[in-house]
């Protein structure tokens, strides 16, 4: 993989001659063009921490990225949620989830609506959610995996929908008790994990 953090900017041109790299990691840059995220979303391996914010065109494009590093995002649009689960991901993907892995864990709040336009992600992550909502629960219940590290808490009912993911689920220390009443196989307590 190439990492690129410490560029701030790159013009289409560098963009488009990155575009056949496996992974590239360019956690400084603060904005892209939509042409430089057309560029670059043929990259399977993406890290674009740096950015604040997308333009819906962007995040479409980025769509197509199968891992999806995009921390600084601290909100997103309902669209773009819709956008990002649109992404054609692994075919081995289990019930055909859409997209392999996004981290987006700048958010500290999404709607229901974004929760459920999330949901066919297979690894997803939002570590900065401090609470969600049941209907977000039930939403986020189907993805492959999920990670919620930064619950402060969580209902027995939004436990019993988090039970259902098949891949695994990290959650915070502070829920683990709660979540462990129903999940065992598969649960991981955020201190604890190992990578």
């Amino acid at each position: 993989g190439l990492h690129l953090n410490g560029l701030t900017s790159i013009s289409d041109q560098q963009a488009e001659s990155l575009s056949n790299r496996s992974s590239l990691e360019l956690n400084s840059l603060n904005s892209i063009s939509d042409q430089q995220a057309e560029n670059l979303s043929n990259i399977g391996w993406l890290e674009l921490n740096g950015l604040t914010s997308l333009t819906d065109e962007q995040t479409e494009s980025l769509s197509k990225v199968e891992f999806l590093y995009l921390n600084g995002l601290t909100s997103i649009t309902d669209q773009q949620a819709e956008s990002l689960n649109s992404g054609e991901g692994l075919e081995e993907n289990i019930h055909q989830n859409n997209r392999y892995h996004i981290e987006l864990n700048g958010l500290t709040s999404i709607s229901n609506q974004q929760a459920e336009n999330l949901s066919k992600i297979g690894n997803l992550e939002l570590n900065g959610l401090t609470s969600i909502t049941d209907q977000q629960a039930e939403s986020l219940g189907k993805t492959g995996s999920l990670e919620l590290e930064g619950l402060t808490s969580i209902t027995d009912t939004q436990a019993k929908s988090l039970r259902k993911i098949p891949l695994g689920l990290v959650i915070s220390d502070a829920c683990y008790d709660v979540v462990s009443r129903y999940m065992k196989l598969g649960l991981t307590k955020a201190s604890e994990r190992k990578y």
